[in-house]
């Protein structure tokens, strides 16, 4: 390339890049102009939807100007409105607000009971179209209520109520595995998937519903109301069936791998509990094909503390701990198994994926199986299940102090 060309190429990347800071970005919207949205909620209305938006008030959640204390009043604000498809909610929030609602900070979607029997495919089709909310927020149902009562309820330790949903409910399925965690995401992918339906974790209110709204329902120790996730709704496609109640949910999270740490009681020679909790667990999936018909093996490794022990056990001796060792074994064994009899039985959806794992590892056993019992396959599918505990401490003593401090 000759010199003048070199010239003209080089004034032209410099008036380009003079151009580029004038240009502006034209979706660009003033903070003073947005609506942060942080909570939605969906409920069924006689015609089309019933849509809540939890909008957060900044001048509340900020610190203040002087003393750096934190804000006051109220932290967020609700608004609710009928519409006839889930895109118009965007116009009816234009009629009662000054600024314009964005959607790209949604902790969580939270759905009606009555929507979630009734189908959801239809609403979250605007959600997947629209290009402004991610896909890493939480779906929950709102049990035996509706998602605009449960997110107006306030709440003491988090100002914004729809974060402190978020953050409890991925923190509650790590600690207790009573709980499903599932993004928006997760949730049509399952929907989407062969051979696998999707789970959403319930919340209920406790308390007065009508009281929680206000301010003054936080002034005391106990608030009027309270949030709580209780069960897991169980899905067929994109309808709701039914809930699980809180031994199936530990059951189903050990098979489908979901368990981080979880608790519970074993029998000493005794009679009495020894409560061992796990701190590490991992449950692995295997599809083995005999005789042309396809087996599950399931093989749960956990390592475990004993967190508390009413049994007078000497727990320093080796054969004890292998004793319990065993029955932890016995007990995981018998969560999950009871778990799959259960949810076949009462809903023959396959929320565990058994469906699907087959289909990944031989679609053709999959076809066989499908064609052969259709939706039924659940029933007929033999399962396998093995666990393997290991007990890593027991504590600062080895036997418990309630016999030397009882009479």
């Amino acid at each position: 390339m000759n010199p003048k060309s070199l010239k003209a190429v080089a004034g032209l990347l410099a008036v380009l890049l003079l151009m580029t800071p004038i240009s502006g970005c034209w979706e660009r919207r003033e903070l003073n102009e947005t609506a942060f949205v942080l909570g939605l909620g969906l409920d069924k209305a006689p015609s089309g939807y019933r849509v809540t938006l939890q909008v957060v008030i900044p001048s509340a959640i900020t610190p203040q100007a002087a003393g750096g204390g934190g804000g006051v009043g109220v932290p967020v604000i609700m608004s609710s409105f009928n519409v006839p498809t889930l895109y118009e909610t965007q116009r009816q929030y234009a009629l009662i607000s000054s600024r314009v609602a964005y959607y790209g900070h949604i902790r969580v979607l939270v759905i009606g009971e009555e929507l979630a029997r009734s189908g959801i495919a239809e609403v979250l089709d605007v959600l997947k179209r629209s290009r402004e909310p991610r896909d890493d927020y939480y779906v929950m149902v709102a049990r035996n209520n509706t998602a605009e009562n449960v997110l107006g309820i306030l709440t003491p330790l988090n100002k914004l109520p729809a974060s402190k949903l978020f953050e409890s409910l991925e923190k509650s399925q790590n600690i207790s595995a009573k709980t499903v965690a599932v993004p928006f995401r997760s949730l049509l992918e399952n929907m989407l998937c062969q051979g696998k339906n999707p789970v959403l974790t319930g919340l209920e209110i406790l308390g007065n519903s009508k009281a929680g709204k206000k301010q003054s329902s936080l002034e005391g120790t106990l608030p009027q109301a309270r949030m709580r996730f209780s069960n897991v709704a169980v899905f067929r496609k994109d309808k709701m069936l039914g809930w699980l109640d809180d031994n199936e949910t530990i059951g189903y999270n050990y098979v489908t791998d979901n368990v981080v740490q979880s608790t519970g009681p074993v029998e000493g020679d005794d009679g009495q509990p020894i409560v061992v909790g796990s701190l590490q667990t991992s449950t692995t999936r295997k599809v083995k094909v005999e005789n042309g018909k396809p087996h599950i093996y399931l093989h749960v490794k956990a390592t475990c503390n004993v967190q508390e022990s009413e049994s007078l056990d000497d727990l320093s001796k080796e054969e004890t701990i292998k004793e319990l060792e065993r029955k932890t074994e016995e007990r995981i064994i018998y969560r999950m198994r009871t778990a799959v009899e259960h949810i076949n039985e009462r809903f023959n959806a396959d929320i565990m994926g058994f469906g699907e794992s087959i289909y990944r590892s031989n679609p053709k056993a999959w076809a066989r199986l499908k064609e052969e019992y259709g939706d039924d396959y659940l029933k007929s599918l033999p399962i396998h299940y093995k666990a393997t505990v290991r007990i890593n401490r027991i504590g600062l003593i080895d036997k418990s102090i309630i016999g030397d401090i009882k009479e």
